[in-house]
């Protein structure tokens, strides 16, 4: 007997793809791959992203979100939602990314990426912090099944929320493009590649800081390149502006692919990840890794990156100096970084993910 899942889509609205997007459209990828009767309905979104058109398995309910994010998405999520899903035959709800609708009575299961709007607030606009902080308690009481995705992230959670299940399903890392040189902007020759936000707990600050450091120990400098940044990061931050630093703004994912590729390193000293996508990703690609020593981001790089505590800048710079200058530690980080990316595919976390919906649709 077939039965059908309904997908919040919600977050596949974006016009460009973060994080929490990226693992919605890699996990319903994999998911619709797998032969075991199960179907899917996606909500939020008007038609299915190109990765999943034409495909068997899936559909879109044409019940587009309000807005992609903000309190009106929000509300969609919470009123419009459970009033589309009793308009279709559907056995179940997944949220990959949002917050559960309290009002639908159907089984849920809701994927809680991290708490820190919750456990730092101060990182966030009063705004999403308070909204967050109403609807996370709601999504925990009100779900059926809770996924996140690490170990850490699921002891914070059970922290928060004393006697809360959780299951940690761990992502998946796509295959890294092989990709194009970007024609945007200049590349350096020699450059170590940060990816992500401007949100404080990336820590953009602490890593300039360090970086500075590092160029003035040595005499040929890697430049440091931000992906993501569209502003002046550096009034952004409150740091002067580093020679050698440069923004890239948002890239595609060929280009990203590309910068991944060429990089001297990845340098991501973020203080705070559920799960720390982009370690995998470089490592994927045989990128060596500098990456903080505790959390999320230890536990997804585990002993094949160099770790650092992300607030200590003086380490951070010796770390950029040690990648930049050792030959033979690249090469071994390397292999080890590529051995340990093949250990997250998204079809475990798929396998792991409809255990987890059978379990509340038995």
């Amino acid at each position: 007997m077939t039965t059908i899942v309904a997908v919040n889509c919600r977050v596949l609205s974006k016009p460009t793809l973060t994080g929490v997007g990226r693992y919605t459209l890699q996990l319903l990828d994999s998911l619709v791959t797998r032969d075991d009767g199960l179907e899917y309905v996606a909500f939020g979104i008007d038609e299915l992203p190109e990765l999943l058109q034409g495909r068997d398995g899936i559909e879109s309910a044409r019940e587009p979100a309000w807005s992609p994010s903000g309190p009106v998405a929000h509300a969609w999520e919470q009123f419009r939602l459970p009033l589309a899903l009793r308009q279709h035959e559907v056995d179940l709800l997944h949220t990959p990314a949002g917050h559960a609708p309290a009002l639908s009575r159907l089984p849920k299961v809701t994927t809680i990426h991290d708490i820190s709007p919750i456990a730092h607030p101060e990182w966030f606009s009063t705004g999403y912090a308070t909204l967050y902080r109403i609807l996370t308690p709601v999504t925990v009481r009100t779900s059926d099944a809770l996924i996140t995705v690490s170990e850490s992230a699921a002891t914070d959670i059970r922290d928060r929320y004393p006697s809360t299940s959780v299951h940690a399903v761990q992502n998946g890392v796509a295959r890294v493009p092989n990709g194009e040189r970007p024609t945007e902007f200049d590349v350096p020759e020699t450059y170590f590649l940060f990816v992500g936000s401007l949100n404080p707990r990336k820590n953009i600050s602490g890593l300039l800081r360090a970086y500075r450091k590092y160029r003035d120990n040595t005499e040929e400098p890697a430049a440091l390149l931000l992906v993501g940044p569209e502003n002046d990061v550096f009034a952004d931050v409150g740091v002067d502006p580093v020679p050698g630093a440069h923004t890239t703004g948002y890239v595609s994912d060929s280009e990203l692919g590309w910068l991944y590729r060429h990089a001297r390193g990845f340098v991501f000293p973020s203080l705070y990840e559920g799960f720390g996508l982009p370690i995998v990703e470089a490592m994927s690609v045989g990128t060596p890794v500098i990456t903080a020593e505790y959390g999320a981001m230890a536990e997804t790089a585990n002993d094949a990156a160099i770790l650092v505590d992300p607030e200590d800048e003086a380490a951070l710079a010796d770390a950029l100096l040690e990648l930049d200058t050792d030959s033979s530690h690249r090469e071994a980080l390397a292999a080890c970084g590529r051995e340990r990316a093949e250990k997250f595919t998204w079809e475990r976390a798929a396998g792991e993910t409809t255990r987890i919906y059978e379990s509340v649709h038995s």
